[in-house]
């Protein structure tokens, strides 16, 4: 292999196919991991998301025939951070590694060049390389019905942020305006070490932005993908610090509103994790002018949304904590086929019995939870950090 004899790269190991790849890739922890596009099994792109949950601190350089930018753009949006072609690749892959290998992404110079000329352009298409507010494109890491997240580079700092670029239908609601200025100013008077920081927000050429810090490593999501439900100890550990952060919002007026998976960030360092909460996007302040929250529409996601949320009614700190019972057993307790169908269990259907769903968690844990799923928010724990901590007691009961 070209990287061979390389100074400063070792090559720990080897694999010829993907799952082979996924296990080497548990096993070793390799700082990068060069992925052919057309390994043998899994599609290598499906299988993104598996390699960032069990290493999320190793960087995927994807190596690959296929010249099409629209496949490089997947890739990226998958997470790699570097995407090479084979035809000419010995300069390219070792530039591509060293790169991956100390955060930065890397596109083969000559597709890059395709790209820019064949990207199809949109309101919220930033290309990989091109500047905005002062900050560098670097990928484009997530997409929602918000907008759009990009990993960048502050310039002037050369500091990486996470860019969130608000949908254009959003920012030109004026409604939808004055609450994100109010909502931006409210998240970044945050100060907790389980929030994801907010830099600044702001406008660029008619389009509203946002950046925050950007925390290198997975969410919950890739994890429950990727592995399956929790450990209990491993579960609790991570609620207890996301309910840290919301109790901080929650005694600043803030309610989150959208406490799921993918907005629960986590990263490794020395074998520890640390969970951040992060997207106060669709956030509210409990003595927020109802014009400015949508009085009598439910916002939110409806797979975690409290029942007086799903209702359009007032919320408060106790509807974030219904969120939360996802972090510990890994199930949806209304797992329907539409959205629809979701928030009428919300509201109307009585929770699962988890006992059975779940026989596998302690009987104490599995009553703690259900404690949060109730549909009275009165008959729920007060805070997140109550339930957090009725969680860690029943661990040792």
């Amino acid at each position: 292999m070209v990287l061979d004899g390389e100074e400063g790269l070792e090559v720990v190991g080897e694999a010829a196919d993907i799952e082979t790849a996924l296990h080497r890739t548990r096993e070793l922890r390799p700082q990068v991991v060069v992925l052919d596009l057309n390994m043998p099994g899994t599609p290598t792109l499906s299988a993104m998301d598996r390699f960032t949950a069990l290493a999320p601190m190793s960087a995927v350089v994807v190596l690959t025939m296929e010249a099409d930018p629209a496949m490089a753009r997947a890739a990226f949006s998958a997470g790699a951070k570097a995407y090479v072609l084979k035809e000419g690749a010995e300069a390219e892959l070792i530039d591509a590694v060293r790169a991956a290998a100390a955060g930065r992404t890397y596109l083969d110079p000559g597709l890059g060049a395709r790209m820019a000329l064949a990207a199809p352009r949109t309101d919220t298409d930033l290309p990989i390389g091109s500047l905005f507010a002062g900050h560098r494109i670097e990928a484009l890491a997530g997409q929602g019905g918000m907008g759009v997240v990009h990993r960048a580079t502050d310039v002037a700092l050369e500091r990486p942020v996470a860019l969130k670029l608000i949908a254009p239908a959003q920012g030109r609601d004026p409604v939808f305006r004055s609450r994100f200025e109010r909502e931006c100013r409210l998240a970044a008077a945050l100060d907790h070490p389980n929030v994801v920081t907010v830099f600044h927000a702001g406008e660029e050429g008619g389009r509203l932005f946002v950046t925050m810090r950007y925390i290198e490593g997975t969410d919950l999501r890739s994890l429950l993908r990727g592995q399956g439900r929790l450990d209990p100890r491993r579960a609790v550990s991570l609620l207890a610090q996301i309910a840290g952060a919301l109790d901080e919002a929650h005694g600043l007026g803030l309610i989150h509103r959208d406490v799921k998976p993918a907005n629960i960030l986590i990263r490794s360092r020395r074998d520890e994790e640390r969970a951040f909460l992060t997207d106060f996007g669709v956030s509210t302040h409990r003595a927020s002018n109802s014009q400015l929250t949508g009085t009598g529409l439910a916002i939110g996601t409806p797979d975690y949304m409290a029942p007086e949320q799903a209702q359009g009614k007032g919320v408060d700190g106790r509807s974030d904590v219904y969120a939360l019972y996802h972090a510990i057993t890994g199930d949806l307790p209304f797992d329907h086929e539409s959205d629809l169908e979701n928030l009428w269990g919300q509201v109307h259907e009585p929770v699962p019995d988890l006992r059975t769903v779940r026989p596998d968690r302690p009987g104490p844990l599995i009553e703690a939870v259900t404690a949060a799923l109730v549909k009275d928010p009165d008959d729920r724990p007060s805070s997140a950090g109550e339930f957090a901590r009725a969680a860690a007691a029943a661990l040792l009961c």
